[in-house]
């Protein structure tokens, strides 16, 4: 790791506990949510300012906006009005344009066979699992919403996967996307439940710590992506790995 890496992993690992800590101390108080937003602010401030070789910085750029426009409808809005018609509903629709960024990002040279539908199939029955047990609870914009960002979030995911076997990024940088791409899946889970389910509706502690200690290092790991050094394979490098992860 370079000394950008090393100090962006820190920072964010520390202010990831200091979020997991912040729900503990303050529950859902607005002190735990300014926190919150506050991290996420500096996420997009980041990415915005890193001095990065990739050529989809600024799709990256667009993305991490889109979460912040997100984070705003979900986490801020509690604060000045917590009964905001639709709150949710923009949040969701941030979501939905971020992740198809992502998509547009980290999309260069797939072509979706065998091995990218085997890649879908783990998050496509995982968000048709989700929908089964969730859709009751949904109508009218918020069910075209969350089948929207379910469809989208699970391409997302088999996009980013990908990388590993692309042969267009080191295998560093992909492991770095695919695991973003992973964590990211894995904390909309929990997310999708709290929106939806009553059940989950109120504040929990365990909740709020895995949405939130996935959430934060799946975007941390993109901007580690972000300031590599070298994230792709080199020109004589790049056939012989497509050649090895075929055989």
């Amino acid at each position: 790791m370079n000394r950008t890496q090393k100090f962006l992993a820190l920072f964010y690992g520390v202010a990831t506990g200091l979020i997991l800590l912040s729900h503990t101390v303050y529950g859902k108080g607005d002190p735990s949510l300014y926190l919150t937003f506050g991290v996420r602010a500096t996420m997009v401030l980041a990415a915005w300012l890193l001095t990065t070789r990739l050529r989809e910085r600024y799709l990256l750029r667009l993305a991490f906006l889109f979460t912040l426009v997100s984070d705003y409808f979900f986490i801020l809005a509690q604060v000045f009005d917590e009964s905001m018609p639709n709150r949710q509903l923009y949040g969701m629709l941030g979501f939905i344009l971020s992740y198809l960024f992502l998509i547009l990002a980290f999309s260069r040279q797939m072509k979706f066979g065998h091995r990218e539908l085997m890649t879908f199939l783990p998050f496509g029955l995982i968000f048709l699992y989700l929908f089964m047990n969730l859709q009751k609870f949904a109508t009218g914009f918020m069910l075209q919403a969350g089948i929207g960002i379910g469809v989208i979030l699970s391409l997302a995911g088999m996009t980013m996967v990908s990388t590993l076997y692309r042969g267009l990024y080191t295998r560093r940088a992909a492991w770095m996307i695919a695991l973003a791409g992973f964590l990211m899946f894995f904390s909309d889970l929990f997310v999708a439940y709290s929106i939806y389910d009553p059940a989950f509706a109120n504040f929990m502690l365990w909740k709020e710590n895995l949405i939130w200690g996935t959430y934060v290092p799946a975007w941390t790991l993109l901007l580690l992506l972000m300031a590599e050094d070298r994230p792709y394979l080199e020109v004589q490098n790049r056939g012989r790995q497509v050649l090895t992860a075929r055989l």
